[in-house]
């Protein structure tokens, strides 16, 4: 098992502690589910304009903070794995645990989203669908992807 784990990927696809390097579709996914904090962070740089943008994406007050904390565990991942070392252990193990982590947050950040829906009376809204499907979209990637797997899995070292 050991050895198709070798040949499976390059030497390039490992970073320099020999740990498989997460692919850019997982970047990708938990920078979506951190979009709350990157709102936060815009809003915060255009002072005038803070507020109307935070009522525009975050019409309830509270969704913006639950869409906060629902961020964190991506970005405690996005730092933690760069973080990844032979004697780190337990910031192994916290890694191990992120399809799973990330997969649950997909599916409390696709419940939001449908609140959102609800609060709309259903109106169509493009952002809405737009993060919709890619929220279904990374949590079928999460769940048939080998190489998130393997970059999150911790080595066995023989």
């Amino acid at each position: 098992m050991a050895i198709r784990y070798l040949v499976r990927y390059s030497v390039e696809q490992h970073d320099k502690n020999g740990f498989l390097k997460a692919p850019i579709w997982l970047w990708l996914g938990w920078i979506l589910l951190a979009k709350a904090w990157l709102v936060f962070i815009g809003a915060g740089a255009s002072r005038e304009s803070g507020a109307k943008i935070l009522s525009i994406v975050y019409p309830d007050q509270t969704t913006l903070y639950v869409g906060l904390i629902m961020g964190l565990p991506s970005i405690i991942f996005m730092w933690l794995i760069g973080l990844r070392n032979v004697e780190r252990h337990w910031i192994n193990t916290i890694v191990s645990w992120g399809r799973n982590i990330t997969l649950a947050t997909v599916c409390a950040q696709l419940a939001l989203t449908l609140y959102h829906v609800h609060l709309e009376h259903g109106a169509f809204n493009w952002a809405n669908g737009v993060v919709l499907m890619l929220l279904l979209w990374f949590a079928i990637y999460l769940i048939k992807s080998r190489s998130v797997r393997d970059s999150l899995r911790i080595p066995t070292l023989h």
